[in-house]
């Protein structure tokens, strides 16, 4: 054995001569790149403004000077630039139309209840260093409330207020919050989350701007709006929010129930899905906010205006108020899904209707992914989603109050009959 061992060595000493020594590949695009936006978040950590903007030519310091203002201004945390690897098409020392998430969180607000703005960047190269040409919006994205303008935060024990200077008494509104969730509290079995977030509006413009999804007749005074992330494996319910006209929150009289209402919205969206009807969601809001509207039903009934109302319509249906968008056709089918609520909890029991709200939930993400259209306008994915909303409604209500859709409208309003005599 010893001599063997010293005949090799030679042999091995000379072969290892007469080889190249192997170079390690340097970091890929992608690496170096996921490395450049890791430290321009460092610059914002560190509330460094210009640092962050020095690597970006005029056009896009202006476009992201707001983004690093707001970021500065408000309790941000949790902040990342997350690089679309998919869109990376080249490797040479031009990328253009490169898609980059900003994500963060409101310091305070549940870690699962993240916040993304989508950009698009065309990075260049020179000499390993990377620099910005040009930065904008993804399609389809909007600017958060805090880089489109100046901006204040307040924060109370169960609410972050975001809210422009020139909006006049801005705690009262967090106070009238806090009562609300307070009254609502007792009347769910499940536990509310530590702290929303509210933006405040001054007026129907300031609304509208801070408002990202569509408004309708009976959403301008509040509403709440989340974001779904879905994967062949999980689904989550993102940037869960709230949204408050404070100048027609307190013209009726009715701010609190409004309130109970949207935090009931809030309350149920880790159930809710982009299929569950919207006579689900809003049947809930209103139990919960302890909305029974008797004149409606009385004046419906007796003027026979539920009669093209059904539980089959409005299943189908992706916004109340979508056969007739006036504010007496969208309040008739609001008061039409509130019976709906008070009839299945006063008959069945408040759990037995939970139950049916989180049936929705209980759909397996990879059979919604494989649903969800590319293009949000895709008429295909929307009938898909129909028809997904229309086989789990089917499906639950036989389950779990052996009804159909045909018997539930029965019921609905032989209930409201009773109800406004």
């Amino acid at each position: 054995m010893r001599a063997s061992a010293a005949l090799l060595l030679p042999l091995l000493l000379l072969l290892g001569s007469c080889v190249a020594p192997m170079v390690a590949p340097g970091p890929s695009v992608q690496t170096r790149l996921e490395e450049f936006l890791d430290s321009r978040v460092a610059f914002l950590e560190a509330n460094d403004i210009q640092g962050f903007l020095a690597v970006s030519s005029p056009s896009a310091q202006e476009f992201e000077r707001p983004l690093a203002i707001g970021v500065v201004a408000v309790p941000i945390t949790g902040l990342r630039m997350r690089l679309d690897r998919g869109s990376l098409r080249d490797a040479g020392e031009l990328l253009e139309g490169v898609r980059v998430d900003l994500i963060y969180r409101y310091d305070g607000l549940p870690e699962d209840n993240s916040f993304r703005v989508g950009l698009t960047y065309d990075f260049s190269e020179t000499e390993g260093v990377w620099g910005i040409r040009n930065a904008g919006l993804k399609p389809g994205s909007a600017l958060p409330v805090w880089a489109s303008g100046p901006i204040q935060s307040m924060q109370t024990e169960h609410f972050l207020g975001l809210y422009r200077p020139e909006l006049n008494d801005p705690d009262r509104i967090l106070r009238e919050a806090e009562q609300a969730r307070a009254q609502l509290d007792g009347k769910i079995t499940f536990p509310l989350e530590d702290r929303y977030l509210i933006l405040v509006a001054r007026d129907d413009d300031e609304y509208q701007a801070m408002s990202s999804a569509m408004l309708g007749p009976v959403s301008a005074i509040a509403q709440v709006e989340t974001s779904y992330e879905v994967t062949p494996d999980t689904i989550r319910v993102l940037s869960r929010q709230m949204v408050i006209n404070s100048r027609k929150l307190h013209q009726d009289g009715t701010a609190l129930e409004t309130l109970r209402h949207e935090l009931g919205h809030l309350a149920v969206a880790q159930y809710t899905r982009p299929f569950t009807p919207a006579w689900v969601s809003e049947s809930a809001a209103m139990y919960l906010a302890g909305s029974r509207p008797v004149a409606i039903w009385r004046n419906g009934l007796s003027r026979n205006r539920f009669d093209d109302i059904t539980i089959e319509r409005l299943t189908r249906a992706s916004n109340l108020g979508e056969h007739d968008s006036s504010r007496e056709g969208a309040s008739l089918e609001y008061a039409y899904s509130a019976a709906a609520a008070w009839y299945l909890v006063e008959t069945f029991g408040a759990e037995k209707y939970w139950e049916f709200y989180r049936s929705y939930s209980e759909v397996p993400a990879n059979e919604l992914y494989d649903k969800l259209p590319e293009n949000a306008a895709d008429p295909e994915g929307e009938q898909a989603l129909e028809q997904l909303a229309v086989t789990t409604t089917g499906g639950s209500l036989h389950q779990l109050f052996a009804l159909d859709q045909v018997t539930l409208d029965q019921a609905i309003r032989r209930w409201m009959a009773a109800e406004v005599a």
